[in-house]
């Protein structure tokens, strides 16, 4: 026999004495024991929430010849990297294990709070599981090869006790149908589940059901309110609830551009009843911008509220979609500017990120994504990024947003390079929107950025 093999053998025979607890982090495929699985039957017969975290990797069509060299070597990578993710969490009881379920997917059990009225999965685990999502997207882009970095990880999270189950009540079976529910909405596969969900995504799109928030956009050189991001939000406790899946889902049903039209009517709707005067800026995909009907949609909404004007309005172009075609995409911009329309590139620094997006369409704004602000105190190749950024902007006559922004050593950074405007949580979280009489919380935010631009400045 094969001395490696016996080895092999002689320590996977050693684990089998081992707990469930120290066989929680890719356990031995065992044929009579699940280690994972016998950890969150615990977890649920205790009666704690349990959740799944899906992170699969996507590899573009034009890379797919690379496909095998690349699996091997980030499958390795990925399951160093998630060893590290329950000091994110911020307590290592609250992973109950994690494995490999195909080249691609690797599947996260995490324990944790109750989901409030409104939400499907907890708001507080989502942003710490997306959070540590974008870090694996940065780390990876600092250990592969320049050519594979146009790879991109999907994160879904599922909770186990999700209303998609088909009638599912052990914890295998609620394993199965979680595990099933993410990987379609992840991979645009149609199973009953994404029926379901399909079924209930048309019944939002005919009532209308969906809200909006908003989050300020912080001037950073007074600490005013320059202007408000409108947020997506759909029916409470369904897994629409949060924008990710929703316009995710939206997009795999062909269905994005009539949920693009249904935000732009809800959001003016609301701006227009709460008397906003500062800049609306409006999500919206070079997709929808292009549809022939969309120009007379915005006009006849802005006509049911006449306080509004279309300067007001700043459409932001998502980078995160690819405009092939530049010359049209400029001829449609030019007809919204003729009304008074601005537009912001979004997401700059992520996904298709090209210098090429300002210098063709020109735009008002530029919107500098997240995953280049966060830690950019910490990465010197972040902050060299964001000074490019800011200096092509400049040049371009255009402002910048920094997004993303949640520690004062990122917002330092911002100040130190005279960065316009910062949106985040370090100024304010998603809340309705509020009229200027409202605002008397902004002020200790308004004082806070005074202070630590001073501080920074001097």
């Amino acid at each position: 026999m094969n001395v490696r093999l016996l080895l092999d053998r002689i320590a996977l025979g050693a684990k089998l004495f081992l707990t469930d607890r120290s066989l929680k982090y890719f356990p031995p495929d065992f044929t009579f024991r699940r280690p994972l699985l016998s950890l969150l039957d615990k977890h649920m017969k205790r009666g704690d929430e349990c959740y799944l975290a899906l992170f699969r990797w996507e590899c573009p069509a034009a890379y797919a010849d690379m496909r095998n060299d690349l699996l091997p070597v980030l499958q390795e990578w990925m399951r160093r990297q998630l060893r590290k993710l329950p000091s994110q969490l911020g307590d290592e009881r609250d992973l109950i294990g994690m494995d490999q379920y195909g080249p691609q997917e690797f599947v996260v059990l995490i324990r944790g709070d109750r989901p409030a009225e409104d939400e499907f999965v907890p708001a507080s685990l989502y942003r710490k599981l997306d959070r540590y999502r974008h870090a694996l997207e940065l780390g990876a882009a600092g250990v592969l090869p320049e050519h594979w970095l146009h790879l991109k990880l999907t994160g879904t999270y599922v909770p186990l006790k999700s209303v998609y189950q088909e009638g599912g009540t052990t914890a295998e079976e609620r394993l199965k149908d979680a595990y099933q529910f993410a990987l379609a909405l992840a991979t645009n596969q149609v199973t009953p589940q994404v029926i379901t969900a399909r079924r209930q995504l048309d019944q939002i799109l005919q009532k209308g059901d969906i809200s909006v928030l908003a989050q300020p956009i912080m001037n950073l050189n007074n600490g005013d309110i320059f202007g408000w991001e409108i947020l997506t939000r759909g029916p409470a406790a369904s897994v629409f609830h949060l924008p990710d899946q929703l316009f995710r889902f939206a997009n795999q049903s062909k269905q994005l551009s009539k949920l693009e039209f249904l935000v732009v009517k809800h959001a003016l709707a609301e701006v227009a009843s709460r008397r906003i005067r500062e800049p609306v800026f409006l999500n919206v995909t070079a997709v929808t911008l292009g549809h022939p009907m969309f120009l007379s949609h915005v006009l006849q909404c802005l006509e049911r509220h006449p306080a509004l004007f279309p300067s007001q309005i700043v459409f932001e172009i998502t980078e995160r979609h690819e405009v092939e075609d530049f010359r049209a995409m400029v001829q449609t911009l030019e007809r919204f500017r003729k009304f008074g329309f601005r537009f912001a590139v979004d997401d700059m620094g992520a996904g298709y990120s090209s210098l090429q997006w300002i210098g063709e369409l020109v735009p008002e704004l530029i919107k500098i994504d997240r995953s280049v602000i966060q830690f950019v105190d910490r990465f010197a190749v972040k902050e060299s990024l964001l000074r490019a950024i800011v200096t092509a902007a400049r040049e371009m006559s255009c402002e910048v947003v920094a997004e993303g922004v949640e520690r004062e050593e990122e917002a330092d950074v911002l100040f130190r390079l005279n960065v316009g405007m910062g949106q985040g949580y370090y100024f304010a979280k998603p809340n309705v929107l509020l009229r200027e009489e409202e605002r008397e919380a902004f002020q200790e935010t308004k004082e806070r950025i005074q202070c630590r631009r001073d501080q920074v400045a001097s």
